[in-house]
């Protein structure tokens, strides 16, 4: 087996990967569904979400942070002072991944 940076198999990182692919995706109905706009369900990773793509507002980031700790068990405003993970749908997706029950960032 392939180590990967950090000690990680090349296996572990394809998964981490794929997890994170899901994430985003649910991340993107979360959004579709909360601002009321189908096109949220094709926004790309690297789209910022207060950016003109997505264009949250205080409320629609309220309602995502709350679904998101009720659909994967992170707190994101609570875990993370700065907001640095909203920069993006990619750098959301990559936090909630390593931080939900059972994701990789979970120790033993």
């Amino acid at each position: 087996m392939t180590a990967a940076p950090g000690g990680a198999s090349s296996a572990d990182a394809r998964s981490a990967d794929a997890a994170t692919t899901l994430i985003a995706d649910e991340i993107r109905r979360i959004l579709a569904a909360a601002t009321g706009r189908a096109e949220m369900l094709d926004i790309p990773a690297d789209a910022p979400l207060f950016g003109q793509a997505v264009a949250l507002d205080s409320l629609t980031g309220t309602l995502l942070l709350r679904e998101i700790r009720e659909r994967f068990g992170v707190d994101v405003a609570g875990e993370d002072l700065n907001l640095d993970a909203l920069a993006t749908l990619g750098t959301l997706a990559a936090f909630v991944g390593e931080r939900a029950p059972g994701g990789p960032g979970e120790a033993g």
